[in-house]
């Protein structure tokens, strides 16, 4: 009997020990940071100014805006003299229709407001496309903003055949006004909250990238624990509650309207992501499908190339995308990639849009999931496939804070830092790492979102100069429309998102693949705020053609 007790035990143990080597993936110390210190984690809210710069105005600069021309011009504004596009018109520049193969087509766009009033000023966001049903043709188009209420779409014609180009006001400068009067007074559009407890006693509070947190006098600095990028919770008020109570954050049930029932009525569903009600034929003429592709492989151009590309960087034609930087020669083979992929480790980072990129090459690659069973299809846990035989591991791992797990509170240990792993990657890695940060960000100023791109540049650039055999990859923004709430403004930040990726990641442009998925989304007209299959599939496809050699 003893001796099968010995035996079982050591079985289990044997069993725990693998699963906790796998784990060790992603729940791995890092070791370069320093210890949190908990009686330095309290400071006076009232001791920090605010952000050096929102909307380019200084603090200081900000408060009077506030209390004078900026909130009472919002509220003395009719959202009927905002853009609006069923009174608006898109129209050729020109009045040629036929053109020729590789031709550019300009088109110019007129907003009106809902009085059928012509607008005179600029600064909203204005979207245009051309597409094709009878080919499954798309491709995106550039919008230059002439400042006077008239944009100027450029197109390129890449398929002969008969396409329509269309537009739309994807939003319109008084919603991001609105936007920048709740940053300076909340500095986020969606709450995040923070659990204390101890002893049997509980306490939620408000969380924020900033120590300046309504209501709360003091705040715990919790940015130690988010591996130095800034996080900060409201400290409990209950005596029994310390900092180093806290315990896990989460969605708060109940979002408090941030909004005055004026602005409100800006966010209402037909206001927003407005397509115009008219478009433009056209026709395309040559004797060939569509314009010369490249010759030049994509595992074989050089990675500047992807960053300097400009729109249109690819079309869609026949359902399959066509890049304009290079010429995918890997095939979609699993057994390819397979074998591409072979005693390699992948790492897909970021939110659910990546958890979707995980979820799509566990699939192709036939991997089996070796970490805690996903009891809901929203996993926002770290997780890992694996293909034993081949030594093929694909690690799914969320970014790091602010992120949004839901109603229930997660632990931060499930949202390790983005430069935390990049540095715990030993020098002989040929490791394979995916970049994404969006969604998640979107509640609050932009010069957060910067904020945590360049503190993973900085990792990056050491990594891939003392790391030469990884690869490491962005996926940029995305077009997505169709929340229809009050408080989104759906991929307003896509194009400025876009610019600090590109401004934080100068000098490193030889190092690391840049995939623009702008262009993929805007063209396919995507809806949801996780790309639909289509562009999924392609942008998948051109990543692993360009990461995958031979």
């Amino acid at each position: 009997m003893k001796t099968e007790l010995i035996f079982i035990f050591v079985t289990v143990f044997g069993l725990l020990c693998s699963y906790l080597l796998v784990l060790s993936f992603i729940n791995r110390p890092s070791t370069f940071l320093p210890r949190f210190d908990f009686k330095n984690g309290v400071r006076r809210s009232a001791d920090w100014l605010g952000p050096t710069s929102l909307y380019r105005k200084t603090a200081p600069g900000l408060k009077s805006v506030k209390n004078n021309t900026f909130a009472s011009a919002i509220a003395q504004m009719d959202p009927k003299t905002c853009s609006y596009a069923p009174n608006s018109n898109i129209q050729l520049a020109s009045s040629k229709t036929d053109f020729r193969l590789g031709d550019t087509i300009s088109v110019e766009i007129q907003l009106f407001d809902a009085y059928k009033r012509r607008k005179n000023k600029g600064g909203d966001n204005v979207r245009v496309w051309m597409s094709e049903t009878s080919k499954d043709a798309r491709a995106a188009g550039v919008v230059t903003d002439n400042k006077d209420g008239t944009y100027t779409g450029t197109l390129k014609a890449l398929w002969t055949g008969s396409p329509k180009i269309e537009a739309a006001i994807a939003s319109r400068k008084e919603n991001v006004d609105i936007f920048y009067r709740v940053y300076h007074d909340y500095y986020t559009l969606r709450n995040l909250s923070a659990m204390f407890e101890s002893d049997g006693v509980q306490e939620e509070t408000l969380c924020l990238p900033i120590p300046n947190i309504r209501s709360f006098e003091n705040v715990c600095n919790l940015s130690a624990e988010n591996y130095g990028l800034p996080l900060y919770c409201g400290k409990p008020s209950h005596r029994k509650l310390l900092c180093h109570d806290f315990t896990g954050l989460r969605v708060p049930n109940k979002q408090p309207s941030l909004f005055t029932p004026h602005e409100a009525k800006f966010f209402e569903g037909h206001l927003l992501h407005q397509k115009l009600p008219t478009s433009v034929a056209i026709k395309v003429t040559s004797e060939q499908d569509t314009v010369p592709l490249p010759s030049v492989p994509c595992n074989k151009t050089p990675l500047r190339k992807s960053w300097e590309a400009s729109t249109p960087v690819g079309f869609f034609y026949k359902n399959s995308w066509k890049s304009l930087t290079c010429k995918n020669t890997i095939p979609v083979d699993s057994n390819i990639y397979k074998e591409c992929l072979k005693n390699r480790r992948i790492w897909i980072h970021g939110d659910s849009t990546s958890r979707s990129w995980f979820n799509t090459l566990t699939e192709r690659l036939g991997l089996t999931l070796v970490t805690e069973a996903w009891h809901h299809s929203k996993w926002h846990k770290p997780a890992v496939t694996m293909d034993t035989l081949r030594n093929i591991t694909l690690l799914f791992v969320p970014h790091e804070y602010p992120f949004y797990h839901g109603h229930t509170f997660s632990k931060l240990a499930y949202n390790r830092a983005t430069h935390a792993y990049l540095d715990d990657l030993p020098n002989n890695s040929r490791d394979i790492f995916l970049i994404h940060l969006y969604l998640h960000l979107n509640p609050f100023p932009p010069e957060v979102f910067r904020t945590h791109i360049k503190r993973i540049a900085q990792s990056v650039k050491s990594l891939v100069a003392r790391a030469p055999g990884v690869k490491v990859a962005i996926r940029g923004t995305h077009a997505f429309k169709g929340r229809g709430e009050i408080g989104f403004l759906d991929d307003c930040w896509m194009f400025v998102y876009d610019t600090i990726q590109r401004e934080e990641f100068k000098g490193l442009e030889n190092n690391v693949l840049f995939l623009n998925n702008i262009d993929l989304t805007v063209a396919t007209e995507n809806d949801d705020q996780h790309p639909n299959s289509l562009a999924v599939d392609s942008l998948i496809n051109h990543f692993l053609g360009s990461v995958c050699e031979g």
